[in-house]
């Protein structure tokens, strides 16, 4: 049995027994700076990922908020121009009354002078003699005597102060608030 001895090893220096003591130290070390790098990577990936979630669920719901606030602006806004097209169209109302008002009250004065022009020229007084009296024209004494033409006679025939216009106390614009 000589033969089938097993050959034995040698036995390692002191100093390559010292150096595999320390690089099996070094590399337990690392394995524990790993595992502890692991731990609070581990530790580190909860917190982050609540605070991923937390803020796209902020963003949502400020989007959503915003979201709600444009629709409600954008509402208002079409009732403000609904609103805006009726007072417009009051005041346009309002204010064709009041023209037309003011028109028919402005027609009557204008037959009113155009009435006294006629008397006055009836009365064999020049056109540049009667515009020179009423501080107007003569092309305007010409068109309001062409007016009173166009009437019918019978104010013309009166000899006194001609009558005003329907309406008229004398003053241009009924007493009372126009808005």
């Amino acid at each position: 049995m000589a033969g089938h001895e097993t050959p034995r090893r040698r036995r390692r220096s002191t100093a390559t027994l010292e150096r595999l003591e320390a690089a099996r130290r070094r590399r337990a070390e690392q394995l524990e700076r790993e595992r502890e790098n692991e731990r609070r990577v581990d530790e580190a990936l909860e917190p982050f990922a609540e605070a991923a979630a937390e803020i796209a669920a902020l963003e949502r719901k400020r989007d959503d908020r915003v979201a709600a606030l444009k629709s409600q602006l954008e509402r208002k806004l079409a009732e403000l121009e609904q609103q805006k097209a009726t007072k417009s169209a009051d005041y346009e109302r309002l204010a064709a009354d009041v023209r037309a008002e003011a028109s028919a009250r402005v027609d009557g004065w204008r037959q009113v002078m155009a009435t006294s022009v006629q008397q006055i020229r009836d009365a064999d007084v020049s056109v540049s003699e009667t515009a020179e009296m009423l501080g107007i024209t003569p092309r305007e004494v010409t068109t309001l005597s062409r007016a009173n033409e166009n009437r019918s006679s019978a104010a013309s025939s009166s000899h006194g102060r001609a009558e005003e216009p329907d309406g008229a106390s004398g003053a241009p614009w009924p007493a009372g608030d126009v808005e």
